[in-house]
């Protein structure tokens, strides 16, 4: 009785597999059809690629195509419709919105001139892998594209060397940097968002909205250990002190999608602050919510009229 020997899988199928997704990229592929092509069941293949890529088989797909995608943009004046189809989706709409999360910003915007800075190139297994993400300097810092969601206006330029209120400006700068850099994601709320879209004013509190399921790490971030204070259903928050600055951060919750970057992100703008990109939300919503009677309200409607964006 003889015993056959089992050979088990090399890096050199994984580099077949990438070889095949980049000969395949315009193409119908999934890991179904990889499988199949590669004489490699499904399972196999996609607990060999994360194990070794650290993405899904999929993941390398979007990435690839999104990259692409940008590049071509920028360098034809191909329709965003064909693109869309050319890369593999179905709608303009599922196009923009994918590419939204990955580069942080619509694709509209790089026919207007924006930097793409976010690449993913082609793997190579050697001894080393090879590849991956790439950033180019640019004078913004994006957020990172699969942290920013459907955000699709880029309005305001905001020069703080040029404002009136240089202490709040930096404070407001500082601490958005450094929730940039902790990966957490926020957006300016309350009459914050009036400041931060160049409207200036005396500014009593720095307002912060965060998700729901967020509320542990932005109180690890602020150093925080007292409670959270819940004045309603779906809605919590805490102050604390930054700089002399009051921060006042909300979450609000209790409903579907409450967490997910859509939730957080409804009626916000991109605003660039310096050399930042920071989510704000808008002067419309604000403007259709807020009281009539104040102070701000009759700041913001000016604003809008002027800009005849009523």
């Amino acid at each position: 009785m003889t015993t056959k020997s089992i050979n088990p899988p090399s890096l050199s199928i994984i580099q077949d597999i990438i070889n095949h997704i980049e000969d395949n990229l315009l193409s119908k592929i999934t890991p179904v059809t990889i499988a199949k092509q590669l004489l490699l069941s499904e399972s196999t293949l996609s607990v060999l690629f994360k194990a070794v890529c650290g993405i899904t088989v999929t993941e390398y797909i979007r990435y690839r195509r999104l990259t692409l995608a940008a590049t071509e943009l920028a360098s034809s004046n191909l329709p965003i419709l064909d693109l869309a189809y050319k890369y593999g989706y179905d709608t303009p709409e599922a196009f923009t919105k994918a590419f939204s999360r990955f580069h942080g910003f619509p694709p509209s915007l790089v026919r207007r001139g924006f930097p793409v800075t976010n690449r993913f190139e082609a793997l190579e297994i050697t001894i080393n892998m090879c590849g991956g993400w790439q950033s180019e300097v640019s004078q913004i810092t994006p957020l990172a594209p699969e942290r920013l969601y459907n955000i699709p206006r880029f309005p305001h330029i905001i020069d703080t060397s040029r404002m009136q209120y240089t202490k709040e400006w930096r404070l407001l700068y500082h601490i958005a940097k450094q929730l940039f850099k902790n990966q957490i994601l926020f957006k300016l709320d309350g009459k914050t968002m009036i400041f931060a879209h160049g409207l200036e004013f005396p500014l009593d509190k720095i307002c912060l909205t965060f998700k729901w399921k967020d509320e542990p790490i932005v109180k690890n971030f602020f150093a925080l250990s007292t409670a959270t204070r819940c004045t309603k259903d779906g809605f919590k928050y805490f102050d604390v002190l930054y700089e002399g600055m009051k921060i006042r951060c909300m979450f609000y919750g209790d409903c579907p999608g409450d967490d997910t970057d859509d939730f957080l992100y409804r009626n916000t703008n991109l605003v660039q602050i310096d050399d930042l990109l920071v989510p704000v939300q808008t002067l419309e919503f604000y403007y259709g919510n807020a009281s009539k009677d104040t102070s701000h309200y009759q700041i913001v409607e000016e604003w809008l009229k002027e800009h005849e964006r009523l």
